[in-house]
């Protein structure tokens, strides 16, 4: 015992309480360089505290579900030895998410590219797997369904597996087999989407059961909020600007319009699905771009007498290459399909629409408001538009004005695309983008202006683009300006719906209804049709379950727990010696704050077998006790020996409440335990390779029984390594305590009492 004063002992108990580790709590240097949010949290105890091992984080776009994503991996990979963890992105993020978990929470990541994984493989010896050793590996989709890449990567045990912009798995895609399969063998699943559903129920599911397995059946944690739950004011203003166009234009429309009709009603007499496709592409690039359409229909002239114009099915190319292939050009194959039946009927109208399109483009009305608008701006602003002939018709339009000018499209590499992601964010005056950049990239730090040259298609579009500056870290108002064309279906039904998603923004049940069920489908079978746009009912959520209330008030806990403790980090306890002894200290009771008595602080430790900590906290003990004179450090000593404050005997009032304690936390521990044990049974569990479902028969076949052995060896310690963890997770029910005696404060009666 050792007798300190009042500002020694607090801060001796501060640095107790820095040091504690509660059970499935966040540790202030894992919770990163962020502001903290309490619904950012929730996600993070899901996992760590409850022992939720899948979990979909559907939040509205600009929430931060990369940072909620992040303090998962950074807790995770403080807690465990050999941390192992895949994040799987668009190939256009990679560098953006090895950035942000460096910048915000110092982890240190590998981006897998072919070069990395050749140099990689000759430095490491030939029974090695590169993806074997400790590490946090970043990937995009179109690399890991590669069979030769996936091989290795599925018959790895991963303790974490990450999956950003989740919907791009669709169902029956080789990205989607390939991440369910990686899934499968790993032990925490995070899915993060801002467009979880699309209106199609059965895309819905195969998103919810990616990593779900027969052998344990269970419902995936779903987290959807919007800025109104969370708190967040939705300061967005949109604007529809009107564009009215020029006799030669709305002839083009109108012309098109009627070519469209013609193949809509021969798709419905033949049951021809590619006719009506072609009709919706050539009736979305005309909304474009008058440039746009002349192309389209340039090119569905040429291959109307082909053998591609006879035929409906492609063959897939092979997926080798790292990046993305970001669709922001006309499909070839869907201009090619067959029309009319009578082509040359079907020539004449191509024609007509080309001759009144080539007056139309010397002068595009929406263009010229562009101009103007930029002109008028005079700040950083984006331009988006959905086809990559519209941005290149917009670049040459814009190059030779006094302004700087910066291009983004799907055409450009990962690397080309990264580029101009920094020149913009550094200074860049005007971005010129299609959707390649609506995914995922941060441009608020320049910019708060988003102008849509076109009205998109999908709702989810519109709000995945102005996400891009709308989002935590926006500091103005953002502006975002939707230029719509008169006299067309942008004005009749495009712009209505825009005007919806802007009312129900901030609303998280007719907000999310309306962004997920009016998928681009059902828009285009209003335009094509006239139908009505009227929301689904609610999504699908037979394989979901919503976090609970009282992980939203965990989490607020948490983030006052967590945010004392870095203040009381930065006040240099870290450095306090704890010196020997068990601190006392005096204080005088005040009416309302302190009673007179004893109050003892324990250091409650539950221990798993082989000695690993699993769980500390300080648990206050307030007896009310009459503790005599206390002016002098003699007194001190002598009241403490009356009341034998520091005699392990406890009063029975006092054992009941720690033991009931002890048995909360330990039968906590364990419930998670086997909750973990159990997914360690699916990663260990036999499953059929992927890789191999996805290369062609009589392709690799070489290379793939070579490397039998290899995977096979990778496959085996899986296994055990399973197996062992499962027998230490097993341990937590028959958890060890331990309760030390950690400080000790004297209240005295008050003055004159």
């Amino acid at each position: 015992m050792r007798v300190v004063r009042p500002r020694r002992w607090l801060r001796l108990l501060q640095r107790s309480a820095v040091d504690a580790r509660p059970f499935g709590g966040l540790f202030p240097a894992a919770a990163g360089r962020i502001d903290l949010h309490s619904y950012q949290l929730e996600p993070a105890l899901a996992v760590l505290r409850d022992g939720h091992t899948r979990i979909l984080i559907a939040d509205g776009v600009g929430l931060g579900k990369t940072i909620q994503a992040g303090l998962i991996v950074r807790q995770l990979s403080v807690e465990q030895e050999s941390f192992r963890a895949l994040i799987v992105v668009p190939a256009s993020l990679r560098d953006q998410w090895a950035a942000e978990l460096n910048a915000r929470f110092d982890v240190q990541t590998n981006i897998v590219t072919a070069p990395w994984l050749a140099q990689a493989a000759r430095e490491l010896p030939a029974e090695v797997s590169p993806w074997a050793l400790p590490g946090i590996y970043i990937c995009s989709f179109e690399f890991l369904r590669q069979p030769e890449v996936l091989r290795p990567v599925e018959d790895t045990g991963w303790d974490l597996l990450v999956v950003d912009e989740a919907h791009a798995a669709t169902i029956g895609s080789a990205r989607r087999l390939a991440v369910h399969t990686v899934a499968l063998r790993s032990r925490r699943i995070v899915l993060l989407t801002a467009t979880p559903h699309a209106g199609d129920d059965d895309q819905f599911r195969a998103l919810c059961n990616i990593g779900r397995s027969e052998l344990r059946p269970d419902q995936i944690v779903l987290f959807q909020r919007s800025r109104d739950d969370v708190g967040i004011p939705d300061r967005r203003r949109t604007v529809l600007l009107p564009v009215t166009l020029s006799e030669s234009e709305r002839r083009t429309h109108r012309l098109l319009e009627r070519y469209a009709s013609d193949l809509c009603n021969e798709a419905r007499a033949s049951s021809n699905a590619h006719a009506r496709l072609l009709a919706i592409v050539l009736r979305k690039r005309a909304l474009s771009s008058v440039s746009a359409l002349t192309l389209s229909c340039r090119r569905r002239l040429a291959l109307l007498d082909t053998q591609m114009a006879r035929e409906t099915g492609t063959q897939l190319p092979l997926p080798l290459d790292d990046d993305e292939v970001l669709e922001d050009i006309a499909p070839e194959s869907i201009l090619g399909v067959v029309g009319l039946a009578d082509v040359s009927r079907e020539r004449r109208w191509l024609e007509a629409i080309l001759e009144a399109a080539a007056r139309a483009a010397s002068r595009e009305s929406k263009i010229e408001r562009l101009k103007k608008l930029v002109a008028a701006i005079q700040e950083p602003a984006i331009v988006f538009t959905e086809y990559r002939d519209t941005l290149l018709r917009l670049y040459d339009q814009f190059r030779f004005l006094h302004r700087r000018v910066v291009m983004l499209h799907g055409g450009m590499t990962t690397n080309e695309r990264s580029a101009a992601q920094r020149q913009f964010n550094d200074g860049g005056s005007l971005l010129l983008a299609t959707d390649a950049a609506a995914e995922g990239l941060n441009l608020q730090h320049q910019c708060r202006v988003v102008i849509h040259f076109e009205c998109p298609w999908s709702p989810a579009r519109l709000e995945q683009r102005t996400g891009r500056v709308d989002r935590l870290g926006q500091k103005q108002v953002v502006h975002e300006i939707i230029l719509v064309a008169s006299d067309t279906a942008e004005r009749l039904v495009l712009a209505p719906l825009a005007r919806r998603v802007a009312r129900a923004r901030a609303l998280t049940r007719s907000g999310s209804d309306l962004l997920n069920t009016l998928s681009e489908s059902r828009v285009a079978a209003a335009i094509l049709d006239g139908t009505s746009l009227i929301p689904l009912p609610r999504p699908l959520e037979a394989d979901t379950v919503r976090a609970s209330n009282e992980l939203v008030r965990s989490a607020q806990d948490e983030e006052a727990r967590i945010e004392r403790l870095r203040r009381w980090m930065e006040q240099t306890v870290l450095g306090m010696s704890m010196g020997a002894g068990i601190p006392v200290v005096t204080v005088r009771s005040r009416r309302g704050v302190l009673r007179p008595g004893a109050i003892r602080v324990y250091t409650l430790t539950l221990s798993a077998e082989g000695g690993s900590v699993i769980h500390t906290e300080l648990v206050v003990i307030h007896e009310r006790r009459r503790t005599g004179d206390l002016r002098t450090p003699a007194d001190v000593r002598r009241s403490i020996r009356v009341l034998k404050l520091l005699d392990p005997e406890l009063t029975q009032d006092t054992l009941q409440f720690l033991e009931q304690r002890i048995e909360d936390v330990r039968a906590h521990c364990a419930r998670v335990g086997r909750s973990l044990a159990e997914r360690e049974g699916i990663v260990s569990a036999p499953a059929m390779s992927a890789a191999q479902q996805l290369v062609q028969r009589g392709l690799f076949d070489r290379r793939t029984e070579s490397a039998g052995d290899d995977c096979a060896r990778m496959r085996e310690t899986t296994i055990q390594d399973a197996s062992h963890r499962a027998h230490a997770l097993d341990a937590w029910s028959r958890a060890t305590t331990r309760l030390k005696l950690s400080a000790v404060l004297l209240v005295a009666e008050p003055a004159g009492s």
